[in-house]
């Protein structure tokens, strides 16, 4: 279901623009989150992914039908169902995380991705990291350690943020992984609709069997969910999805290290929060990272490697 061949560099060019609008559109995610913050993290994940699988399924069918193809589930079960479990937890623990900490501390943290991620590409995906891809996570590392220092000294709930946000974070890396290896088989609105759909089950029977508030929200407070729906998840998620069908796993996970320095950012005018001095410090040197990442990008043929290497999942 993907659009005509290109050249090389054109899909390089458009690769890397929709990486960055992928990057900002998942930027405004912790502000939605916290603008939502009436409603429950689990109500509010349910809520986001579930609005994002009816408008990428619907416009997953509509592209099916233009190229000739229909939307299925058959022989693509195992990926939407592994992507699908992943997405879950990691929207879940990310979520719960910033009703404990900060968000500047929250997406920090979850900025460990591309380490995780880059090792499970490795393992599984046989992507061995380039030396320019190392030293912009070294760099990322650094800033990571200085931002999470401040709560790890504080303790108590802010800890606890912290733990739940490293979790969203493995989460996260096997997300991507996932994504990586998946995309050569099928375009990215495939994939992330079965995906979508999975986690948007998966979500509501979480939030059925947890039995927390789903009603009775302000009419403010579903207009921000409506736009983490579709900013983050339809804008955001799809686009870096697709994005990875032409890059490596550790140069989408770099790049989307710009996520929390922006999030920040937004955090000041929108939510009246102070730029700490962790993050003040720490942010640098992720900005560093990430532009070096770019910068020093390289398809590499990935995409047809993880073809070849990545297992099935039947």
């Amino acid at each position: 279901m993907g659009p005509p061949p290109r050249s090389p560099r054109t899909d390089r060019a458009t690769a890397t623009v929709v990486l960055l609008a992928g990057v900002l559109a998942i930027s405004w995610a912790a502000i939605f989150v916290r603008l939502a913050g009436e409603a429950p993290a689990l109500t509010i994940a349910a809520v986001r992914v579930a609005v994002g699988a009816a408008v990428v399924v619907t416009a997953a069918t509509w592209w099916g039908r233009r190229q000739g193809a229909a939307f299925s589930w058959r022989g693509s079960a195992g990926w939407y169902l592994a992507g699908g479990i992943v997405l879950t937890g990691h929207f879940w623990s990310w979520f719960a995380s910033l009703e404990r900490t900060s968000v500047g501390s929250s997406v920090m943290i979850i900025g460990l991705q591309p380490l995780l991620a880059s090792a499970m590409a490795y393992l599984w995906l046989a992507e061995r990291p380039t030396q320019w891809e190392l030293i912009g996570m070294a760099l990322a590392a650094v800033g990571l350690a200085i931002v999470g220092a401040r709560d790890f000294e504080a303790g108590g709930e802010a800890f606890q943020g912290d733990a739940l946000a490293l979790l969203g974070a493995v989460l996260g890396a096997a997300y991507r992984t996932i994504g990586r290896a998946a995309r050569p088989r099928m375009g990215a609105l495939e994939y992330s609709a079965g995906v979508y759909t999975v986690g948007a089950l998966l979500l509501w029977a979480l939030v059925w069997a947890s039995d927390v508030q789903v009603s009775g929200f302000s009419l403010a407070t579903w207009g921000w969910l409506l736009a983490l729906a579709l900013v983050s998840q339809v804008v955001g998620h799809t686009a870096m999805n697709w994005a990875l069908g032409t890059f490596r796993v550790a140069t989408v996970s770099l790049v989307a290290q710009a996520e929390p320095v922006l999030a920040t950012l937004l955090a000041v005018p929108v939510l009246g929060e102070r730029i700490g001095g962790g993050v003040a410090v720490g942010g640098p040197f992720i900005v560093g990272g990430v532009l070096l990442a770019l910068a020093k990008s390289s398809t590499d043929g990935a995409a047809e490697r993880g073809a070849r290497t990545a297992p099935p999942l039947r």
